[in-house]
């Protein structure tokens, strides 16, 4: 199973060509994660502020394959690739209708803000983590 949103690529996120800035897709990957969390009833408002817990990213590799332009539908899917005690491994994509335009991997590591240090997933927020993984 994957995690999926749609959005329509706006003159926000462009630049002067009409083409999506490349950094605003690093920008979307963190929407999309964040809309990931609230869809497994962990949003990021709860997770931070209540639970004093944040999910920072400590890696993320990037590929793009062809340009998303302004007025284009975009779709976005996360999966999770790995889980790890304190860590997950995510693949995204992205795509303009079938066409293929960009895809990254992003590691993210649970931590105490308090403290700063890794933190074990939860149980319920772990066993819901899962259902995005894929079974080989």
């Amino acid at each position: 199973m994957r995690f999926e949103r749609e959005i329509v690529v706006r003159f926000e996120h462009c630049d002067p060509a009409g083409i999506m800035f490349y950094p605003r897709f690093f920008a979307l990957v963190n929407e999309v994660v964040e809309d990931w969390f609230a869809a497994m009833d962990h949003p990021f408002a709860t997770l931070h502020l209540r639970d004093r817990r944040a999910v920072p990213t400590v890696k993320m590799d990037a590929e793009f394959a062809r340009p998303a332009r302004l007025g284009e539908r975009l779709r976005q899917s996360l999966r999770v690739a790995d889980i790890g005690r304190s860590s997950c491994r995510l693949e995204h994509n992205a795509y303009v209708g079938e066409a293929f335009v960009a895809r990254f991997e992003q590691v993210l590591v649970l931590i105490n803000v308090d403290t700063m240090k890794a933190s074990e997933w939860p149980l319920d927020l772990r066993a819901m983590m899962t259902r995005y993984e894929d079974q080989v």
